[in-house]
């Protein structure tokens, strides 16, 4: 079974592109437009890594990060921040919040293809007995 992505991004066109691309790499995919429903989906749809925007409508990318990563159902799962803002703050209170890595747009999709292959590792990797 392939691992599910959750790609949470206001924006369609990318997260269409994204999308396309993680269907070509072999992954299933799931899209959200926002954060809360990208929360909503993460506990039904329970997928392997989530992809993640920080400018969200609504919630912020960071509050969704943190609400995931206080729920016992949903903390074990490694998010990726996908965004255009790229200081080190904006990566410090990523970090903070418990995201896996923080990827700036625009990005080269290896650089994506390869921090999501990573993570799915290392998670399988901790699950492992």
């Amino acid at each position: 079974m392939p691992a599910k992505i959750l790609i949470i991004e206001d924006h369609p066109a990318t997260a269409q592109f994204i999308s396309e691309v993680m269907t070509l790499e072999g992954f299933s995919s799931v899209i959200a437009s926002d954060g809360r429903v990208g929360i909503e989906k993460t506990g039904e749809e329970k997928p392997d890594i989530i992809l993640l925007d920080v400018m969200l409508p609504g919630i912020s990318g960071i509050e969704v990060c943190k609400r995931l990563k206080e729920n016992p159902e949903t903390s074990s799962i490694p998010v990726v921040i996908v965004s255009v803002r790229g200081s080190e703050e904006d990566r410090e209170k990523a970090f903070e919040a418990g995201c896996a890595d923080y990827i700036v747009k625009p990005f080269e999709i290896q650089d994506l293809i390869k921090a999501i292959r990573k993570h799915l590792t290392t998670e399988a990797q901790r699950k492992a007995p």
